[in-house]
Order: C-alpha cells, then sequence, then structure tokens
C-alpha cells in the first residue's frame, strides 16, 4: 500500500514540484534541503533542473526513504546526498541555499521555532519554499500537530510566522484547488 500512495502522492504533487523548482531557478541553489521528500520526485527534479552539488532531506518514512535513495542514486557522482529519516526537528546541518517542504508543513508541531531554526541555516541569499494543503475538515485538523494549520486562515498565519523569524515573502500562487505556494527570501 505505501508503494502505491508513494506513487499516487507523486503524480498529485508533481504541478507543486514543478512550482517550487521555478521558484529557485533564478537563484540556483548550490545546496537544498527537503523537509518530507516523500517519493523524492522533487529532489530528483531539483537535481536535474538546478544541479546542485548538495542535496539533504529529511522524511518520516523508512519506505519513501529507501524510495527516494533509489532514485536519487544515479546523481551521487554529481552531487553530495544526505537522505535520513527524520523530520522538522531534527534536520542535517546547514548551510543551505535552498528549503523546500511540499504538502508537510502542516506536520510541524512547532512551525515558528523551525522558521527560526530554518532562517538560523539558510545562507544570507537563501530562500524558503513552502507548498501548503490548507483544505482541512475538522476531523483532518484533529489530528494535524501544527497550530497554524488549526488557525483558521493558514495561509496568512504562516506567512506572518516566517516574516517573524526572519523570512520576505516574494511570491504566492495558488497551484491547485489543494495546494498554495509561498517563496521567502532570507530577509
Amino acid at each position: 500500500m505505501g508503494r502505491i500512495f508513494g506513487w499516487l502522492m507523486g503524480r498529485l504533487n508533481a504541478k507543486s514540484y514543478r512550482w517550487a523548482i521555478a521558484q529557485l531557478e533564478p537563484v540556483k541553489p548550490q545546496s537544498m534541503l527537503e523537509i518530507g521528500f516523500g517519493t523524492g520526485d522533487l529532489l530528483k527534479l531539483a537535481a536535474r533542473k538546478l544541479k546542485p552539488r548538495k542535496i539533504a532531506g529529511v522524511d518520516p518514512s523508512e519506505l519513501m526513504l529507501e524510495t527516494a535513495r533509489k532514485k536519487l542514486k544515479r546523481f551521487r557522482k554529481k552531487a553530495d546526498i544526505e537522505l535520513k529519516l527524520g523530520d522538522d526537528t531534527n534536520l542535517p546541518d546547514g548551510p543551505f541555499d535552498a528549503v523546500v517542504a511540499a504538502h508537510s508543513f502542516q506536520f510541524w508541531a512547532d512551525p515558528h521555532a523551525t522558521l527560526a531554526r530554518l532562517r538560523a541555516m539558510l545562507a544570507p541569499n537563501g530562500r524558503l519554499i513552502l507548498v501548503l494543503r490548507p483544505h482541512y475538515s475538522k476531523g483532518v485538523a484533529n489530528w494535524i500537530p501544527n497550530p497554524l494549520s488549526h488557525s483558521g486562515n493558514e495561509v496568512s498565519a504562516t506567512i506572518a510566522a516566517a516574516q517573524a523569524a526572519g523570512f520576505v515573502l516574494t511570491a504566492t500562487a495558488a497551484i491547485s484547488k489543494s495546494s498554495q505556494g509561498l517563496a521567502f527570501a532570507c530577509g
């Protein structure tokens, strides 16, 4: 079931991944981190299009870790790749030129602390790309740990929290009916 869900997730999120990469193309990051990399499709796209020298990521699923490692294996000669089990509380050491979290933000238990940590680990001209899924029912909201996801307006609350952490909003986009993109630069 996990493999089927992973395949479906990659198909459903493809538009969000392309939007995230498009936000990073002008700055050509040499190092990037993805929080919640899932199947590794976004990191694979980044390796092909952006050609960073360092690719890192955390994901809480052993199956997704195995899947992503297989997808990125062919890029190991051109990039240092560090994928590990984890979440927003145990990130690899920076600095990074870019950090992406596509459809994983709602699982951050303490988004204010994570945003402050990300700001500290990003390079001076670094970029943060968040893709939110702000369409929760009350039932889903009860088990999502991120308090900003429960705020009633996750997008506005997330922008305010990122700005408080020292980020400057550079772009927003309604990527699809279920995905909202936010791009930030270090302020």
